[in-house]
């Protein structure tokens, strides 16, 4: 198949609207089309999927086709459709891909869904303190992916230094050291920590990412606060599905117990009759 240029025009800007056109297709035509897709262009639609509904999406295709795709995710997407998939189609995707990208989702996938480290993405801009405010703005525009406006700084051992906003480069001189417009992070999360229990930080109020760092204070990446919000209403979704279940199972108890109790009382009421009559 190949894709016609206002197909492909669509794809390529409504991706949330074409997430759920392809849903509704049957299953070889949503193939068909993943397949003909470019990969940036397939990884934006899947990434506007639920996980579930992406590793559906994803499952039939080659490996090879798979493997590009999720080159083009960001990891924190990618391992949350991962984790949908058949363990076997998952172990021979990670060994057929470049090591560093099998890596970060080897890494992401280890830890459980519900603690931040799942959630992490490894693919940001750092800065050491050495650096010149030109360097950091050169990196910042060469950087094709979804960068935020915090940069995270970090020395020699990968340990987190501070980090500087993108206003403050802007407004400093090209041959300002970093280190003289850095200031330490606003909150600074553990890998280990229970996602619900940062949903609220008031720390998301001012920044659009938040540094995660692992038990030796490595930093490992950024949790991005539309990650936080996507799975906070999942979770939400899932609770409100299960009470809404609950709910009908305790009506349908009170019922069947009514049923029961009028059938025992009826009974009961016919036997005191028969005794009256005797």
């Amino acid at each position: 198949m190949v894709l016609d240029p206002v197909t492909r025009g669509y794809l390529s800007t409504c991706p949330t609207a074409a997430a759920r056109t392809l849903l509704r297709l049957e299953s070889a035509d949503i193939e068909a089309l993943f397949e003909a897709m470019p990969s940036a262009v397939a990884a934006s639609v899947l990434e506007h999927m639920a996980s579930a509904s992406a590793a559906r999406c994803l499952a039939n295709l080659p490996n090879k086709v798979i493997t590009e795709i999720v080159e083009d995710m960001r990891v924190p997407a990618a391992v949350a459709v991962l984790r949908h998939m058949q363990h076997d189609q998952v172990k021979r995707l990670l060994d057929s891909m470049p090591r560093t990208l099998s890596l970060r989702l080897r890494i992401g996938l280890r830890y459980s869904e519900t603690v931040v480290g799942a959630y992490v993405d490894a693919h940001v801009i750092t800065l050491k303190p050495e650096h010149h405010v030109s360097d950091a703005l050169r990196l910042y525009r060469q950087e094709g992916r979804q960068t935020g406006y915090t940069i995270y700084v970090v020395d020699d051992d990968r340990h987190l230094a501070g980090e500087v906003h993108l206003n403050d480069l802007l407004g400093a001189r090209d041959r300002t050291l970093v280190s003289r417009i850095m200031h330490p992070a606003d909150a600074v999360l553990n890998s280990r920590m229970a996602l619900h229990s940062v949903a609220n930080d008031v720390a998301w109020l001012s920044n659009d990412s938040l540094p995660v760092v692992n038990r030796n204070n490595v930093f490992q990446g950024v949790l991005w606060r539309d990650r936080v919000i996507d799975r906070e209403q999942q979770l939400f979704n899932n609770v409100s599905q299960h009470s809404e279940l609950a709910s009908t199972r305790a009506a349908l108890a009170d019922i069947l117990w009514m049923v029961v109790g009028s059938l025992f009382m009826g009974s009961k009421h016919a036997a005191d009759s028969s005794k009256v009559e005797d």
